[in-house]
């Protein structure tokens, strides 16, 4: 129960983190989801850069330094970062559960959804909450002159440090370039998208490591909160008492 207490606590405050709450888009969603679907495979800056106005990134998790048990649960546990236009999606799933933000910097509001065994919690979230939640996430960084090829893209390697101290690592490339810039609280200072960096899971150093990156059309239904499935809602105050 301890362990399951600590992932679904620090799967939820991490993916969050992964979100921004900033400024408003300037662009009508809908008709944002037709124009992205054409631009999708545009080079919009120069040769080898491109404008990634949605896709998916899938991402697996390892750790060195965590108990053999989480270890072992963050091998067979799957990260998914969706982008479409003013909107984003996270899943974050394994033998334990699941959870899943969704949230659109358009309207600045959105939704976490946890199914863990029986039990499904939907928690509707506004900016303000969303920015609380992501405070301990965001980061300051330091450019280092480190290269690398992760999934097929050539990637630079940066230190963030985070509020508490932590330094960690992320290497990004600078040839997806995220057409929404506020996707992220953690990443949205980096002049590109990360495709492995580290994060924690109390004590111990947990890596992501981009695994497949796809420019396919996400459907517009996947950031859609869902209207039924047996979720009992909770306020995100009421979240924060038992997290």
């Amino acid at each position: 129960m301890a362990l399951r207490g600590a992932m679904m606590g620090w799967g939820a405050g991490l993916l969050l983190g992964l979100l921004s709450a900033g400024r408003l888009l300037a662009q009508d969603t809908s008709r944002a989801s037709h124009a992205d679907t054409l631009r999708l495979k545009a080079d919009t800056t120069k040769t080898g850069v491109r404008l990634m106005t949605e896709g998916t990134i899938t991402y697996k998790l390892q750790s060195a330094d965590a108990p053999k048990p989480e270890a072992a649960i963050l091998a067979s546990t799957s990260y998914v970062l969706s982008l479409k236009g003013s909107r984003v999606r996270t899943d974050f799933a394994g033998i334990l559960g699941s959870t899943t933000t969704i949230y659109s910097s358009l309207t600045h509001a959105g939704a976490l959804l946890q199914e863990y065994g029986q039990e499904k919690i939907l928690i509707r979230m506004n900016k303000e909450d969303f920015e609380d939640l992501g405070k301990p996430s965001r980061m300051t960084y330091t450019f280092t002159g480190d290269t690398a090829t992760i999934a097929g893209y050539p990637c630079k390697r940066a230190i963030g440090r985070t509020p508490a101290g932590d330094t960690l690592m992320i290497w990004y490339t600078p040839d997806l370039l995220p057409q929404n810039k506020e996707y992220s609280y953690r990443f949205n200072p980096l002049p590109g998208l990360p495709l492995a960096y580290e994060g924690r899971m109390g004590p111990s150093k947990v890596t992501f490591t981009a695994v497949k990156v796809s420019l396919d059309p996400v459907p517009s239904a996947k950031f859609d909160i869902p209207k039924s499935g047996g979720y009992r809602e909770m306020s995100y105050e009421e979240s924060k008492k038992v997290r």
